[in-house]
């Protein structure tokens, strides 16, 4: 039995994946991670945050619909992880930032996170994280 969710935002590009994580329980962002574009990789960042999370954590995962299409979810729904396709449409945007990996990852795990009405609000302490 599960006690923890963990959401997994990964903003997923043809030669890497940026991964980060969010803990509405702890509302914080943590393990940040740049890995080449395979699902085999993905599957090894759940196991070492199982490694250090514990073995009561859940995951769902969540990436911005692009290139990939489904076969990211296909790959992971085959291995027991939850994953969902974001629509870009559906995706908030921080006001005069520059784009990187690192929030498009954050962004990504927040609406995976939230309901879409709060995740406006929280944005913009993800700016302020990004200063």
């Amino acid at each position: 039995m599960y006690n923890t969710t963990i959401f997994v935002g990964m903003d997923v590009h043809k030669e890497t994946f940026s991964l980060c994580c969010y803990s509405i329980e702890k509302d914080e962002f943590s393990h940040p991670h740049t890995t080449e574009a395979d699902y085999i990789h993905v599957l090894s960042y759940l196991a070492s945050l199982r490694a250090a999370l514990g073995e009561n954590v859940s995951f769902i995962c969540g990436y911005e619909a692009g290139c990939l299409g489904y076969t990211l979810y296909h790959q992971l729904t085959e291995h027991n992880i939850t994953c969902v396709i974001l629509a870009p449409t559906t995706m908030p945007v921080i006001k005069g930032k520059k784009k990187s990996k690192r929030i498009s990852g954050m962004r990504v795990t927040l609406q995976n996170a939230l309901p879409t009405m709060i995740t406006a609000l929280c944005m913009s302490q993800l700016a302020r994280m990004n200063r």
